[in-house]
C-alpha cells in the first residue's frame, strides 16, 4: 500500500483515545474513498494509539493526523516522509502551532478536505515509469490544480498558475495581472516573455481593465497594434487579478470555446487558491494577536484542553509563574486545581469544573493560593466554543485582594462611625442636657449648687469623649512592640485606676510581645469595669487577679495567653456575650466603652478575647495571645 504507485493513500490518526481516533478514522475513510471522482486512489485511514505503531509505519503513510499532544510527539519522534494535519479546536494552540504540522483542521468536513487536497498535491509529483498514453488538457489541469493546493503564499500562487497554463496552452503566452490603484500591473509571465516587457495599463482602458471593471471573461483583439500577441483571452479571477493568455500574431492559432472553459476553470482555481491562502493569512495573523494577548496580558492566564473528561493546563503565561510560583513544565498537562485551589474550596471548583464542561461562561470571585499566600481573584473562563461539552479555552485571574482589603477597611469605618454617631447622639446628649438644666436653674434661682450638678455633667462628658478617642485610635495598627512583663504592666495599670479599696494579685508572669503603651490601656479599662461594676458591698471589698492561661503542648505546657479576673457579684448571664459591645453598660454612670477599647487593642495586637464567669461566681475576662 503506497502513494507512489498511484494507486492507494494511507492515513494515519494517532491520539490516545481509541475511541476518537476510531471515529475519525471511519469518518475519513468515508469521505475518501472515491471521493476524488476518477477512482485513480483510495484512502485507508487507521486509527492508531501512539505506543501502539512503529517509526516505520509512520513513515509509510502519507498523511499523519494527529488530534491530541501524545499524537504529536509520537509523529515528532519518527523519520516521517508524509504530511501530518492537526484535528484541533484551538488553531492557535501548541499542536496547531507545532513545525511538524502541515495544515490544521477543526472539523471533520474540514479534515477531509485537507486531507484530500495533500494526498492530491503529494500525487501530483509521482512519477510513472510507462506512460500509456498523452495526458488531456482537461487531465494536464486537474494535475496542475494540486500544484495550486499546495502553494503557501500569492506569489507562489500566481508562479503556479503560470506554471499550469504553459502545460494547458503550450501554443500561448500567459500573463497574471495585479489591480494597483489606479493601474493593473503585470506580475508574472510565461518562461521566455520577462515580465517587465508586459505593459501596464489603466484600470479604466484596455482589455484587462475592462476585465476588472466588469468581471467579464472576453476574447478580443490586441488594442495595442504594435504587439507581437493576438488575439487575447482575458479571465478576470476575483475582484483584483486578472489572468491572459496570448496568441502570436504571426501563428495560425485561435482560441475557441474549449479555451476559454480551461481558461475559467484555471482562472477560478486561482480565485480559490488566493481565498484560501488570504483566509490562512487570516488565521495567522488572528492566532499571532491571540497569543501576544495571551502572553503578554498582565493577568494570570491559562489555557486549558479536556482529557478524560477533566480540564488540564495546555498553556500558562509569564504571570500566571510569577503568581502561583509553578513554571509551565510543571503544571501543563496537569489539573490547575490540584496546584491552586485551597482545601476549603474544593466543592467550588468541582461546581465550577461541571458547568465548564457544559460550555458555560463563568465569572466569578475566587480564592486561590499563590506564591504569597491566599488571594482573592475574579476568575473569567471563556470556553472556545460556548454550549460545546468538553471544549477547550481560557482561564484569567484578576487579581482584586487589595480592593477587597480596602472594601473591609471602609466597611470596618463605616460600622465605627455609625458607632459613634450613636454615642454621640444618645450618650453625650444625655449629660448636655443635664448640665443646660442645672446652668438655667442656677440663673433662675441663684442656687450656685446646681452649678456644682452641671459641672459633674460635663465631667461626664469629658470621660465620653476621651473613651471615644480611644476607641477611635484602636482601628490602628499598635505600632512597634517590645518583650512586655505582664506582671509589671499589670502593677502600672492598677496604680493608675481609681479602684476604691479593691486588691489585686498577680499570681503568675509572662512575657508578652506587645506595644507597651496601648496594652497598659488594655488593662486600665478592665480593671476600672471591674472596680465600677464588681463590688458587691462596701464592706466587702474586691479582689481582683491576673495571671496566664496555658496549654498542653507535647507533654509540657505552653502560654497560650493572660486573664483578669476578679470575685464580685459577676456579668449578667443573658447579656455575657454583649459586655464588649460599644456603649453597652449596666451601670446609669458608666460610658460602656471601656471593654469594648480593651477588645481593640487585644484585636489590633492579632489577639482574641473572651468573657465568662469565674469559678468563685465573679467576672473573668481571657485574652488568647497565640
Amino acid at each position: 500500500m503506497t502513494s507512489a504507485l498511484g494507486e492507494y493513500a494511507s492515513v494515519l490518526v494517532l491520539g490516545d483515545d481509541p475511541e476518537l481516533t476510531g471515529d475519525i478514522g471511519s469518518r475519513v475513510e468515508s469521505d475518501g474513498n472515491g471521493s476524488d471522482g476518477d477512482g485513480t486512489f483510495t484512502v485507508e485511514a487507521h486509527a492508531v494509539t501512539p505506543d501502539a505503531v512503529t517509526e516505520e509505519r509512520i513513515a509509510d503513510v502519507d498523511v499523519a493526523v494527529v488530534v491530541d499532544e501524545a499524537g504529536l510527539e509520537r509523529v515528532r519522534s519518527a523519520d516521517r516522509t508524509g504530511s501530518v494535519v492537526a484535528y484541533v479546536d484551538d488553531p492557535t494552540g501548541e499542536i496547531a502551532t507545532d513545525s511538524v504540522v502541515d495544515a490544521v483542521a477543526g472539523t471533520p468536513e474540514a479534515l477531509s478536505e485537507t486531507v484530500s487536497w495533500l494526498l492530491t498535491r503529494d500525487r501530483r509529483s509521482v512519477t510513472r515509469s510507462e506512460p500509456t498514453r498523452t495526458p488531456s488538457r482537461i487531465e494536464q489541469l486537474n494535475a496542475g490544480m494540486t500544484e495550486l493546493a499546495a502553494v503557501r503564499s500569492v506569489d507562489e500562487a500566481y508562479r503556479a498558475a503560470i506554471a499550469v497554463a504553459e502545460q494547458v496552452f503550450p501554443e500561448y503566452q500567459c500573463v497574471v495581472a495585479v489591480r494597483d490603484g489606479k493601474w493593473v500591473e503585470p506580475v508574472v509571465a510565461s518562461s521566455g516573455t520577462p515580465v517587465e516587457d508586459c505593459n501596464r495599463v489603466r484600470v479604466d482602458s484596455g482589455v484587462i481593465g475592462r476585465a476588472i471593471r466588469t468581471g467579464d471573461t472576453s476574447i478580443a483583439p490586441n488594442p495595442n497594434p504594435e504587439s507581437r500577441f493576438d488575439p487575447l483571452l482575458t479571465v478576470p479571477v476575483g475582484d483584483d487579478v486578472v489572468f491572459q493568455l496570448a496568441a502570436a500574431v504571426d501563428g495560425t492559432d485561435e482560441f475557441d470555446d474549449a479555451d476559454r472553459r480551461l481558461a475559467e476553470l484555471l482562472g477560478s482555481h486561482l480565485e480559490e487558491t488566493l481565498d484560501r491562502i488570504a483566509v490562512n493569512e487570516t488565521l495567522r495573523a488572528e492566532r499571532d494577536r491571540l497569543l501576544a494577548l495571551f502572553t503578554n496580558v498582565p493577568d494570570p492566564a491559562i489555557a486549558y484542553d479536556y482529557a478524560d473528561g477533566n480540564p488540564v493546563v495546555r498553556q500558562v503565561n509569564d504571570a500566571f509563574e510569577d503568581t502561583f510560583g509553578y513554571d509551565a513544565d510543571t503544571v501543563l498537562g496537569e489539573s490547575i486545581d490540584e496546584y491552586i485551589v485551597p482545601p476549603d474550596a474544593e466543592s467550588e471548583a468541582d461546581d465550577l469544573n461541571e458547568r465548564l464542561q457544559r460550555g458555560e461562561n463563568v465569572r466569578r470571585e475566587v480564592t486561590r493560593t499563590t506564591a504569597d499566600g491566599p488571594r482573592h481573584f475574579i476568575l473569567h473562563v471563556i470556553p472556545i466554543h460556548l454550549d460545546a461539552a468538553n471544549a477547550a479555552g481560557y482561564a484569567i485571574y484578576t487579581d482584586v485582594t487589595d480592593r477587597r482589603e480596602r472594601e473591609e477597611t471602609l466597611r470596618r469605618q463605616n460600622e465605627r462611625l455609625d458607632e459613634f454617631a450613636s454615642i454621640v447622639s444618645h450618650d453625650l446628649r444625655n449629660p448636655l442636657s443635664v448640665a443646660e438644666g442645672y446652668v438655667d436653674l442656677a440663673r433662675e434661682t441663684g442656687d450656685m449648687d446646681h452649678l456644682d450638678r452641671a459641672a459633674d455633667a460635663i465631667s461626664r462628658m469629658d470621660e465620653l469623649v476621651a473613651d471615644l478617642l480611644s476607641l477611635a485610635r484602636q482601628g490602628r495598627s499598635v505600632g512597634e512592640t517590645e518583650s512586655v512583663s505582664l506582671s509589671d504592666i499589670a502593677r502600672e495599670a492598677w496604680e493608675s485606676v481609681d479602684t476604691d479599696g479593691a486588691t489585686l494579685s498577680v499570681e503568675s508572669d509572662a512575657t508578652l510581645e506587645a506595644n507597651r503603651t496601648r496594652l497598659r490601656e488594655l488593662f486600665e479599662n478592665v480593671f476600672r469595669n471591674s472596680a465600677e461594676h464588681g463590688r458587691s458591698s462596701p464592706d466587702d471589698p474586691l479582689s481582683v487577679r491576673v495571671g496566664v492561661t496555658t496549654r498542653r503542648e507535647d507533654d509540657d505546657t505552653a502560654v497560650d495567653g493572660f486573664y483578669v479576673e476578679d470575685d464580685g457579684h459577676g456579668l449578667p448571664e443573658d447579656d455575657i456575650d454583649r459586655v464588649f459591645e460599644s456603649g453597652f453598660t449596666t451601670d446609669e454612670s458608666g460610658t460602656g466603652l471601656g471593654l469594648a477599647i480593651s477588645k481593640r487593642i487585644a484585636e489590633a495586637h492579632g489577639w482574641t478575647v473572651a468573657a465568662r464567669a469565674a469559678e468563685d461566681g465573679g467576672a473573668r475576662f481571657e485574652f488568647r495571645t497565640a
